[in-house]
Parts: C-alpha cells; sequence; structure tokens
C-alpha cells in the first residue's frame, strides 16, 4: 500500500464509545436470537405442546420465504437514502417491532392443536422476517463505519464481544426468569402440602411446572433437581415413580402425589413446599424483559455511529447488476456456504442443551452454568483475535479454530455422563476455540463488499451482508429442523423417561453430529483466497479510485 494512500486510512480515528454503541446492536439481537437457538425448540416441544417433527418442518418450510426475504432486504437498504443515512434508520424504525415479535413467538394461546400449529407459522415467519428487517442494516453499517480493513475488523470484535455478552444475558437469565415471573401462579395450577402429600388443583388449561423444596433446618435444603411436570393433555393416568415426571389426563381436576417418592434421601423430618411455575407465562414475560432491553440497546447504536463509506458516485443503481455481481463474488459464495454450515451445527448441538441435561445427565439445572461458562470463555477468546489476526491472518486463525473445536466437541459422545467435571471442562475448551472465527467471518463478509468494489466497480454493501443474516437464519433453521428430526427419528418423547434409543441421539446431536459440521468449516476455509495481503491490494486500489472520484 502506498505510503499516501496508507496515511488516508490512519488519519481514520475512531472512538471506543462508537464501537461499543456499535456492538450493543448485536447485544440487542442476541436477546432474542439466543432465545431462539438454545431454547424454541425446546419451547415447542415441552411448554408449547406440539412434536419435535412438526416443529422441524415448519423450520424448513418457513425458510422457503426466507431465503428470498434476505437479498430483498438487502437491495432495499441498498437503496435507502435518508438523512440519516442507508442502514442506522432501519434500527430506529423497526426496535419495537422487533421485540413484540420476539413476545408473540413466545406466547403461548389457548387453540387447538391445529389453530397452535398455524399460529406458531405465522408468528415465528413475522419473528424472522423482521429479525431480517433490521439485521441486514445492522450487519451492513460495520461494512460503511470504515474504508478500514483493520478498523472494520475492530468494530467486528467489539460487535462478537457485546454479542456473545448478549447470549451470556440470555443463557443465564432466561431460566431463572421464567420461574420467577411464572412463579406462584396460580391461573393454570394451585398447589400445596397437606398431611404429607402435595394436592394439585387444576385452574385452568395449559402445563405447569412443579418446583418440590425439603427445608431440613440446619443442614442445606434441598430443591428437586428434576422437576414435575404436570400437564393438561389427553394422556394417560398414570404415574411412573421412578422417574420425577408425572402426567395427568385432561379434566382431573384434584390430585395427589406423594412427596417421598421424589428424594433419594430421608425427608420425613423437612418442611416441604411445592412452588408452582406457569412456563408459558414465563417464557413470555422473559421475552418481554428482553424485548425492552433491546430497544434500548437498538437506540444507543442507532445515536453513536455513523456512515463513513458511501457507493461509488458514477455507480447506477441495478437490480439486475447487484445480483449477478453477488453470484459470480467467489469469496462471498464461500463464505455464505461456511455460514449456513457453522450456523446449523451451532443450533443442533445448542438446541440439545436443554434436552442433553433435562433427559440424558438427569439434571437440567446444569443447563444455564453449561451455557454461561462457556460464554464467558468465549467472551475473553473473542478479545484475543487481533493479536491472533496480527501474527496468523484470518483464514488461518478460523480453521485452526475449527479443527480444535470439532475434536473436542466429537469427546462429548465418549464421556459418562456422571463425569460433569469433565464434561464442563470440554464444553470451555470448545468455547474457547469458538470465540475467534465469529467477529472474523463477519470481518470477511465486509472484505467481500470491498472486493465487489475492487472488480466490478459497484458496491452493494446490503446486499453482500444480506448473505451474513441469511446464512445466520437458514442455518439455525436448518439446525433446529434436523435437531427435531432426529429427535422424533430417535423416539423422544416430551416430559417422559426417554428410551436408550432417545438418549443416545440426544448425545450424538451435542457431539459427533456438531463435529462433522467443525470440520466441515475447516475444509471449506482452505478455500478462501482474500487473505491480508490481497485485502491490502484491493483497499489500496479503492482508496485512489475514491480520490480520483473526488477530483473529478
Amino acid at each position: 500500500m502506498s505510503a499516501e494512500n496508507q496515511s488516508v486510512i490512519m488519519e481514520e480515528k475512531i472512538s471506543t464509545k462508537e464501537k461499543l454503541g456499535f456492538g450493543l446492536g448485536d447485544t440487542a439481537s442476541n436477546l432474542v436470537w439466543q432465545v431462539l437457538m438454545i431454547f424454541q425448540l425446546y419451547f415447542y416441544t415441552d411448554i408449547f405442546g406440539i412434536s419435535p417433527a412438526v416443529a422441524g418442518t415448519m423450520f424448513l418450510i418457513t425458510k422457503i420465504w426466507d431465503s428470498i426475504n434476505d437479498p430483498i432486504m438487502g437491495i432495499i437498504a441498498d437503496r435507502t437514502n435518508t438523512k440519516w443515512g442507508k442502514f442506522r434508520p432501519f434500527l430506529l424504525w423497526l426496535a419495537l417491532p422487533f421485540a413484540l415479535a420476539g413476545v408473540l413467538t413466545f406466547t403461548t394461546p389457548d387453540f387447538s392443536m391445529s389453530g397452535k400449529i398455524i399460529y406458531a407459522y405465522v408468528t415465528y415467519t413475522i419473528m424472522m422476517m423482521i429479525y431480517t428487517a433490521i439485521n441486514i442494516p445492522y450487519s451492513s453499517l460495520m461494512g460503511v463505519v470504515s474504508a478500514s480493513p483493520k478498523q472494520r475488523a475492530s468494530f467486528s470484535q467489539y460487535r462478537f464481544m457485546l454479542a456473545f455478552s448478549g447470549g451470556l444475558l440470555v443463557q443465564a437469565l432466561t431460566l431463572p426468569l421464567v420461574n420467577y415471573i411464572g412463579g406462584d401462579n396460580t391461573d393454570v395450577f394451585a398447589a400445596d402440602i397437606n398431611n404429607n402429600q402435595i394436592v394439585i388443583t387444576e385452574n385452568g388449561i395449559g402445563s405447569t411446572k412443579l418446583i418440590l423444596n425439603a427445608d431440613l433446618g440446619e443442614e442445606e435444603s434441598l430443591t428437586k433437581k428434576s422437576t414435575i411436570i404436570v400437564y393438561r393433555k389427553e394422556l394417560k393416568n398414570e404415574i411412573d415413580t421412578s422417574t420425577d415426571i408425572l402426567f395427568l389426563e385432561e379434566g382431573f381436576g384434584t390430585y395427589k402425589v406423594n412427596p417421598f417418592d421424589y428424594f433419594d434421601q430421608d425427608i420425613s423430618s423437612a418442611k416441604l413446599s411445592v412452588q408452582v411455575v406457569n412456563e408459558a407465562k414465563g417464557f413470555q414475560g422473559t421475552m418481554v424483559v428482553f424485548g425492552i432491553l433491546a430497544i434500548i440497546m437498538f437506540l444507543i447504536t442507532f445515536y453513536t455511529t455513523k456512515e463513513r463509506v458511501a457507493p461509488p458516485k458514477e455507480q447506477k443503481t441495478n437490480i439486475k447488476n447487484d445480483l449477478k455481481d453477488l453470484l459470480n463474488n467467489r469469496p462471498w459464495l464461500l463464505l455464505l456456504g461456511v455460514g449456513i454450515i457453522s450456523l446449523a451445527y451451532i443450533a443442533i448441538r445448542y438446541g440439545t442443551v436443554m434436552y442433553y441435561f433435562k433427559y440424558y445427565i438427569g439434571d437440567e439445572s446444569l443447563a444455564s452454568a453449561f451455557l454461561v461458562s462457556g460464554t464467558i470463555v468465549t467472551i475473553i477468546s473473542i478479545s484475543f483475535t487481533d493479536k491472533l489476526l496480527s501474527k496468523f491472518g484470518k483464514k488461518k486463525v478460523v480453521i485452526a479454530c475449527q479443527l480444535i473445536a470439532g475434536t473436542f466437541t466429537a469427546m462429548f459422545f465418549f464421556v459418562d455422563k456422571s463425569n460433569i467435571t469433565m464434561i464442563f471442562a470440554l464444553n470451555i475448551i470448545v468455547s474457547l476455540a469458538s470465540g475467534p472465527p465469529a467477529p472474523i467471518l463477519f470481518a470477511m463478509y465486509t472484505d467481500c463488499a470491498s472486493y465487489s468494489e475492487w472488480k466490478n466497480n459497484r458496491r452493494a454493501t446490503g446486499l453482500i451482508m444480506s448473505a451474513s443474516t441469511m446464512a445466520q437464519k437458514f442455518g439455525l433453521t436448518v439446525g433446529v429442523a434436523i435437531a427435531g428430526w432426529l429427535l422424533a427419528a430417535y423416539g423422544f418423547k416430551a416430559n417422559t423417561t426417554q428410551t436408550e434409543e432417545a438418549g443416545y441421539g440426544i448425545l450424538l446431536m451435542v457431539s459427533l453430529i456438531p463435529a462433522v459440521g467443525s470440520f466441515l468449516v475447516a475444509g471449506l476455509m482452505s478455500f478462501y483466497k482474500l487473505d491480508n495481503k490481497t485485502m491490502d491490494k484491493i483497499e489500496d486500489e479503492l482508496v485512489a479510485r475514491r480520490e480520483l472520484s473526488n477530483i473529478k
């Protein structure tokens, strides 16, 4: 790069405040996105009440429209011109609809099964459309905050540190908020302890979780880790005392349960209490909390960021040429494939975590600690991205991280379910390796926008960046759909003791299956051509062109 052109880029100093403000936009997105990835399938099967096969098919069918919707939004964003810029206005306009869509998606209506399925299709489609409409402009904003690849990589690092912080909030707060907001609710069921029996009275339609506590006085109080789930459905009226799952048929009225069947030690001298948790209400209220936080953060991003890179002045609007340039952009096509596979295997693994701990390990209370500890390590590892890039370059870092993550993910398959320490240790190593690739891949998308402008003298940042959102959503959809189908294929049944075959399927989905996806990503990345040397040459020539255009 010439000294003259290098100085042009180096003069562009951008404050940490702006980078933090920009990153909060992805914190906002992840307050909903992480709930979708981790809890959506679990919500549909165990709370909303539809089968995993139906849920999996729904995820895939709704993707048909999404595959068209993403590039359309990119084209719209590229052609938007306001006093605030091309991409920032969408953060202002769509923050509230984004939050409302999240609440509706996690609302359980009092509908028939057919009505629930239709409701799920409609609300999930709306959620994905609004996610597209706000996230493509947000992702595109990263491509125009600076002409410098290093500055864009820095923005990406801040973005993903704060994105995973949003994920951390979701992982740490979702289940406690669900229990708190849905706690002590008698809309569906009421419960108390009478003559050493849990007396459950039916008050409405839906599902409720009962948490049984035994206070041993000076000793540590016990909370039953595997909770009793009470469903008002047309199920056989039977109690399997070898499990902690109680099924009650529709219209049971009042039912009595022996609490001593649910603890492994003597609780005859304990003070017993039972907490009623309406999980349907809890998830809906939790999404209200996350939605309000998301609105505030999107507005902060809107007010703190600037758009500094504009398309060439001589560029004429032409959708046909934009699409042609896009489909001939080989680095973009490769990243699209990498993004889809990455999100698919992540969605399978994370979407199965609740099932893994609830049904395979037998202690769902460990799920939050498992997710939170991994995310904390991921955030720490992201902070080292700049140093890794300076020493090794984007391509080598991504490949190495994917190989490490894949290897240690596969090892979950061989660890005994009782070895909780090893399970957590493996997850920390996988999370450590999973951090840097996230900001690097999104910085690579912005490199593809510069590559397209260099090659075709046309810049369609919104359309290029639509690949990031399209890959996210398509990967999430494919991953969750596959997870749903696999659960069905292995004979999973919600809220009951799983067969050995179902447990084996759940184990595969947190180990060998996502490991294969990680290895595929590493293989594909070996074909990526936009290394540091190439991008320096491209940005050098683009700076010269822009200077010449300004002179004219």
